[in-house]
Formats: C-alpha cells, structure tokens, sequence
C-alpha cells in the first residue's frame, strides 16, 4: 500500500484537513467566480492550465485535488518518478487512484514527469501503458546529458535510436512524450539545434517539445526567438516561469539564473505571448513555481496562486 494510501485510511487528518480548509476558503475568496466563468466556456476554453506539484508531494490525494480545484486549474503535472508524488513503481496501482480522486473534483492529470528516456528506463512501458488507459496524453521525459570527454555529435548519433525506440513505445500506448529544455552546457536540448536534429523526423504526437522560455531566455538571452522558431513545430506543450541574474552564494563571482515570481524576471512574456498566442491558439500550460523550493507548502501553495494569477493577466493582456 502507498503512503499516500495509508496517510487518507488510516490516520487522522484533522489537521491537515483544517489547514487545506482553509487554504481553501482564501483562495475560493477571489478565484471561485472564475471557476464559475470557466465552467461556463468550458468547451471554448484556448489553454488548459495545470501545475508542477513538486513542492505540493505532502498533500494526499484529496487534498491536493481540492487545493488545484480551488485555485482554478484544470489539473495538475504529477511527478511519477525518483522521489516523486508517486513512485515509478507504484504507478499502475496509485495513478488510477489519483486520476478517479481528481474526477470526483472535475480535475484531471493532463501531464506526469518521468525519468523515462528510453524504452529501458526503469518501469518505462507500466507507466506509459497506465497513462495511455486512463487518458493522460502527455509526459515529461528524463533529462539527456553529454559527457564531456565524447563528441557531441557522436553522442547525438547514439541518441537517436534510443529516442526511436521510445517514440514507438509512445505510439502504442498514445501518450506524447515531451523533452524539457533545460539551459546549462551539459544538457541534451539547452541551444535546441540539437533536440531538433534527434526529433526532426518523429511525429510530433509521439515525441515533442515542452518548450520552456525561461530556460531558452538563460541560454540563449537575446537568441530565445531563434530557438523557439527551430523548435515551434514540434512543441507539444509550454511551461512558464521565471528569473533572475543573481549571485546564488556569497563570494560566487559569476551570476546564476534563480528562480523568482512570474513577470519579476528577464523574462518578457508580453513580447513572448504574443508571438505564442498566434502560433498557437490552443496549448497546455503548466506553471512551475520553484523559487520556495522548502518553504512549505502553505507557502508554496500561495505562490502558486499567485503566479497563476500573474500568468492570466499575461495571456488576457495580449488577447485584447
């Protein structure tokens, strides 16, 4: 049986129910009248929205989808991976759990983050069969790194049949699979000219890009517009956040991005989201709020309403 499990059956949750009660009735206080409006467009809605819940793994199931419903997401992006809200090898048995948990609230998992980067990841084809039967369409993939002491291009040649594989495993049990870019130089993905190469020739449907701005803004500053142009044909899905140039410790003499509120950092979503906006008219979006990191999820689930707020205000600006 899962911790998850066990913490809603078996042990009192007074407290912790107490605390998402409130939680709840704070954020129902400005949002639930754009619940309301949402539920009435329902079927003209352009974006669905989810959520990292990272920093929310301390939640049980409920509690988690009464906290998302409140705020006002359509659902969430799961962690079923290392360490993750639910265990790789749990997933057959906990994401059906949580899926039905989230139907009772009008919620579903519109994506799972995974470590999976080929069909031989641990637990690969369980976790993709289970999403693929109840419905969830998306999944992150793990990172790919390059080794220092090999060529790049070699290691790119040996990755492309290991992302072939995975885009047929993709293909039969119907979930896409989409690569987060992440900045950084060991990073498969950071400039793109290298993802585009691995995914040029696969269907976007079975592998894709989950194109993050704030990673393309700190790899490449300026240069974020070439990158999203050599891989606007291939995203499956967009991630927002933000940051900042900042020391991250006291005597670093090079700056570090740092992750800070949506709109405060480099990130220029005005001049982003118009662009996108045309390109495309419908997306799944998810929101990730990682500059809390342990400040509790009181704290986090704050920040997350925060965000979310700021990351509407965004989008409705340029649809005027």
């Amino acid at each position: 049986m899962s911790k998850h499990v066990e913490i809603k059956l078996n042990k009192p949750l007074l407290s912790r129910r107490t605390f998402v009660a409130g939680m709840t009735a704070a954020i129902g206080a400005g949002v639930l009248p754009a619940i309301a409006t949402a539920e009435s467009t329902a079927q003209n809605k352009p974006y669905e929205f989810c959520t990292f819940i990272k920093f929310l793994q301390d939640l049980s199931y409920e509690e988690l989808a009464q906290t998302l419903k409140a705020i006002g997401f359509d659902g969430a992006e799961v962690t079923v991976r290392k360490k993750g809200y639910i265990a790789p090898e749990s997933a057959a048995d906990e994401l059906p759990k949580l899926a039905e948990v989230f139907k009772q609230h009008d919620l579903k998992i519109k994506m799972i983050t995974t470590d999976i980067v080929g069909v031989q990841s641990p637990n690969a084809e369980s976790i993709l069969e289970t999403a693929g039967a109840l419905g969830i369409q998306h999944y992150r993939m793990g990172y790919c790194r390059y080794h220092k002491k090999a060529s790049v291009k070699s290691q790119l040649e040996s990755l492309k049949p290991q992302f072939k594989e995975l885009a047929a495993l993709n293909r039969k049990t119907g979930v896409t699979a989409g690569y987060h870019n992440h900045s950084g130089g060991r990073y498969v993905g950071g400039s793109f000219w290298d993802l585009q190469q691995l995914i040029s020739d696969i269907p976007r449907e079975e592998i894709g890009s989950m194109f993050d701005v704030r990673h393309a803004v700190a790899e490449g500053s300026g240069a974020w517009p070439i990158y999203y142009d050599i891989i606007k044909p291939h995203i499956t899905a967009l991630v927002v956040k933000d940051f900042r140039w900042e020391l991250k410790k006291e005597g670093d003499k090079r700056l570090s991005p740092l992750h800070c509120p949506l709109g405060e950092g480099q990130v220029d979503y005005s001049k982003f989201f118009k662009q996108f906006k045309t390109d495309f008219p419908t997306a799944l979006v998810s929101l990730h709020v990682e500059y809390l990191r342990d400040a509790g999820t009181e704290a986090n689930i704050a920040a997350i309403k925060k965000d979310f707020g700021k990351l509407r205000e965004l989008i409705s600006a340029e649809t005027e």
